[in-house]
């Protein structure tokens, strides 16, 4: 049996961390999966996100530091027990804080001559280093020269390859099981029900988001759910004042299991690697309202109706007020769905990655 580690920021809601659950739950006896943390995290998302991974057999490893930098710095001192107990065949690493935090391990490694681990990197965005541009120009060459990126979408491969110039990156896109959907306590009766959720930043397109519900404000049409934390938290809250069809929540574990009881889901975000939600909602029957930024428009047909370019607010306004009038929404759920049914299998993800470990094998 071959180990496999997945190291993650934190175990705790994330795109990233999804991924990486994702293609742990394998059921290949080939495999022997281990998710291990760098930040300890201690949210309600947390305990539910363990008790997933122990039903699924997934060995878990706690980190023992709670602060990022701590968690990063002083990784690979007490990772390195757990590769010498486990010794694994592969170790896949995912977003910029686990691949800085193999790249220090990877240092120290060096005094133990005999280690040598084979790996395996999922870039989950079109934009990397965002925060740390002179650590990436460092760290960067070192995985470019292990040949062990993996991209999630087309999007992420073109932005790489112009970033890097580094081409031909080998793509697997990110997989998801259907998940029997519930009805959502919130849902406003006779207007239609638009949901928006994740980080409340300029990635998302939190200000394109504010610009649209002022536009709409008080529709008797429509009811903006909006869900999630960030630093954009109190300009969402000061909306709610002056707009009496919006509601905000926190973040919901799972949301997923609800995407059914939406009407639409609307992403203006600025960049993405391959989001799930869209695809989540898609596989609930949820049409999305996209901006057609890198990432995000692989999630549907290249002909997809409810695509603006360039975050326009006059064009998202526009669909909102007219077109979805003039287009067949069941018909639309279905073509949504059967896109993401065909490309986003994760049987078909587990099945790619696994001969990608069989081939540093």
């Amino acid at each position: 049996m071959e180990r496999v580690f997945h190291i993650i920021s934190h175990i705790d809601i994330g795109g990233a961390e999804r991924v990486a659950i994702n293609i742990a739950k394998s059921k290949n006896p080939k495999f022997e999966y281990h998710l291990i943390e760098i930040v300890r995290s201690d949210s309600y998302f947390t305990t539910q996100l363990v008790e997933e991974l122990k039903r699924a057999n997934i060995y878990v490893h706690r980190s023992p530091y709670k602060n990022n930098k701590l968690g990063i710095l002083f990784f690979g001192l007490w990772f390195i027990k757990i590769y010498i107990k486990y010794e694994p065949s592969v170790i896949h690493i995912h977003t910029e804080m686990p691949d800085f935090s193999i790249w220090i391990f990877r240092k120290l490694a060096w005094i133990f001559l005999w280690i040598k681990p084979k790996y395996v990197r999922t870039i989950h965005s079109t934009q990397l280093w965002n925060s740390w541009k002179s650590l990436g120009c460092i760290i960067e060459p070192f995985y470019i020269k292990h040949h062990c990126n993996v991209a999630i979408s087309s999007s992420t491969q073109d932005c790489y390859e112009k970033a890097y110039r580094v081409s031909d990156l080998p793509i697997i896109y990110n997989g998801l099981e259907e998940v029997v959907q519930k009805p959502f306590n919130g849902i406003v009766k006779d207007k239609k029900n638009v949901l928006f959720a994740g980080r409340f930043c300029e990635e998302k397109g939190i200000d394109i988001l504010l610009a649209v519900l002022k536009k709409m404000a008080n529709s008797d049409k429509y009811h903006f759910h909006i869900i999630g934390a960030g630093p954009c938290v109190n300009d969402i809250k000061a909306a709610v004042v002056w707009n009496n069809n919006i509601s905000v929540y926190d973040k919901i574990y799972g949301l997923s299991q609800y995407l059914e009881s939406f009407d639409y889901l609307f992403m203006p975000s600025r960049f993405e690697g391959l989001p799930l939600l869209a695809i989540e909602a898609s596989l609930a029957h949820t049409p999305t309202i996209i901006n057609r930024c890198p990432g995000l428009k692989d999630t549907l047909p290249e002909d997809w109706p409810l695509a603006v370019n360039d975050n326009s607010v006059d064009a998202f306004v526009d669909i909102f007020c007219n077109k979805l009038d003039t287009l067949d929404y069941e018909k639309l759920a279905n073509v949504a769905y059967l896109y993401a049914k065909k490309n986003f299998s994760i049987a078909k993800m587990q099945r790619e990655y696994e001969k990608v470990y069989e081939s540093k094998i």
